[in-house]
């Protein structure tokens, strides 16, 4: 049976949001601990959700408040993630050209990981959400 773990937070704009990154990624961690992925897989998906949480924590709000949730579904053989946001319009699944790290900040390849770690991802703008889902194994 499947079996899911809900994660929320709420980032006023302005706000830093390390906090709320260290808080899913801990989440994240506690679930994983206990799912059926082997070693390798639980450190792909710790690493994905920090750069999805980041990502939209850091560059989906600017200048508004911003709600979050992550949910992670251990579906037997694998972790099903869905994270969902009321930021702007963001489909990371497009814009598959990835010509490196930035060389100043070294940022830049966590949607390339994500895209490369991640199995039957799919995106979707409902009702002014974006809602992201992928499987890891």
């Amino acid at each position: 049976m499947d079996h899911s773990r809900r994660f929320s937070a709420f980032v006023a704009s302005g706000r830093d949001p390390r906090a709320t990154i260290r808080e899913a990624l801990q989440f994240a961690r506690d679930y994983l601990t206990q799912s059926c992925l082997d070693e390798r897989a639980y450190v792909k998906a710790a690493i994905i959700v920090e750069e999805l949480i980041s990502n939209c924590l850091r560059h989906g709000g600017g200048d508004q408040d911003l709600s979050v949730s992550l949910v992670l579904t251990d579906i037997g053989d694998a972790i099903v993630l869905e994270i969902e946001d009321d930021g702007p319009a963001f489909d990371p699944t497009s814009g598959t050209d990835f010509s490196g790290p930035d060389p100043e900040t070294g940022g830049g390849i966590g949607l390339a990981i994500v895209r490369a770690w991640g199995e039957d991802i799919a995106y979707a703008y409902n009702g002014q959400r974006n809602i992201l889902r992928l499987t890891i194994k």
